[in-house]
């Protein structure tokens, strides 16, 4: 989704940050989507070609809200009587990105934090919540032409790993493999999440000790995600 954000920020005269919240304190999910759906129809038949990347959130008092960036500057007299018109309140915030080259990355990262579980989200309520939204053709572009050397090290270490466990374990008895299974094997308590999490930097480092000297170099000289791993131990790859 972040990269869906900067791509259209980058892919428009006039990006323009779009946040909106409603009046009430619409907390049911359906009702607030039924709204934004009728907003949806009145933006893209005044603006053709509208397009949109965004997010619901939920606010502290529990109403749903959204943030947002589209592709066209919106005239505000017009906006604020479509937002009442759908259901919305008449609070919104519409401001123009500027040309900083950071400002893409900047506002992605701000929107899609709001995907996480920590922007008052209920894990029983708003279990299943459909949270992204896009909104026009091309709006779900990605490049993924890149690919960081830092998950692919993962994956090769993996694939290694489950190999060196499959020869372990060949020479186990039955009750050493029940009482005294690998570590890295997944633990019934675990989820798949944690179980990988848990092993990634083994994986990580079974894959980078299989490169050669000179692909090692080569990678940690190329590869930003690779470098700032081993300098601050921070996993990112996008």
């Amino acid at each position: 989704m972040r990269k869906c954000i900067e791509n259209l920020v980058w892919t428009s005269e006039h990006a323009i940050w779009f946040n909106i919240t409603f009046w009430e304190n619409v907390v049911d999910k359906a009702c607030a989507e039924q709204s934004w759906q009728h907003l949806k129809k009145l933006l893209v038949r005044k603006y053709p070609g509208f397009r949109l990347v965004g997010v619901w959130a939920r606010q502290r008092r529990g109403a749903w809200h959204i943030h947002a960036v589209c592709n066209k500057r919106i005239d505000i007299p017009w906006f604020k009587s479509a937002l009442m018109h759908a259901g919305f309140g008449p609070q919104h915030y519409l401001v123009e990105v500027d040309n900083n080259g950071e400002s893409p990355n900047k506002i992605a990262r701000y929107i899609t934090g709001y995907c996480t579980d920590k922007n008052g989200l209920d894990p029983v309520r708003d279990k299943g919540v459909r949270r992204m939204i896009f909104v026009g053709d091309h709006v779900r572009v990605m490049d993924m032409r890149y690919k960081s050397q830092l998950k692919m090290t993962v994956t090769r270490g993996r694939v290694l790993g489950k190999e060196l466990m499959c020869a372990e374990m060949a020479e186990m008895t039955d009750f050493e493999r029940r009482m005294c299974p690998p570590g890295e094997r997944k633990k019934p308590f675990e989820t798949w999440g944690e179980w990988y999490r848990r092993n990634r930097h083994f994986w990580f480092m079974l894959g980078w000790e299989s490169y050669s000297k000179a692909e090692q170099e080569e990678i940690f000289e190329l590869d930003f995600f690779v470098r700032q791993y081993f300098e601050s131990g921070r996993w990112s790859y996008v």
